[in-house]
């Protein structure tokens, strides 16, 4: 009697669940089409396209091969707009934005990235990624400059013939 009353619940609650469910998901989408988050299908391929262009620029094909390699250059490409397309990616976006943020966080998401302020971010963060990164990097170097003199240091008091050589 008790698995059926439980059952009964189940299902009474299990539109409401799943109504919930889709409005999560739709607040999902609300951010994935605030932040464009389609364009980065194409970059990504423009970024294979480069990858696929560096790993052939070495092979010593003789310019008469240059059809064969087109053949190969083309089915590359293909394989990749194939593989990588949008369809395949936004149900793991959805799922990925779900699964961190609450339906009301991503609306208050969407909500900013709509603004003016929000649409500057989108614009300017690929350039403040490159900075920010730059920066960090320089300190890091720094550190490890200042590494190798304490390891150097640590060796020489350590009556160490030869200090470890470190590859950065």
């Amino acid at each position: 009697m008790k698995s059926i009353y439980s059952l009964t619940l189940l299902l009474l609650f299990l539109p409401t669940a799943n109504a919930d469910n889709r409005s999560h998901q739709l607040a999902a989408e609300q951010v994935l089409q605030a932040t464009y988050a389609e364009q980065v299908v194409p970059q990504a391929l423009q970024q294979l396209k480069a990858s696929y262009s560096h790993m052939v620029k070495d092979l010593p094909l003789h310019p008469s091969q240059a059809p064969l390699e087109t053949r190969y250059r083309q089915r590359a490409f293909l394989l990749a707009q194939q593989q990588l397309s949008w369809q395949q990616l936004k149900p793991q976006f959805i799922q990925l934005y779900t699964d961190t943020y609450t339906e009301s966080e991503l609306k208050d998401i969407a909500q900013f990235y709509r603004t003016e302020t929000g649409k500057k971010y989108l614009k300017n963060m690929p350039s403040t990624l490159r900075q920010t990164s730059v920066i960090v990097h320089k300190y890091m170097q720094t550190i490890q400059q200042e590494f190798t003199t304490i390891v150097n240091e640590l060796a020489e008091q350590a009556d160490l013939k030869t200090p470890p050589s470190h590859a950065h």
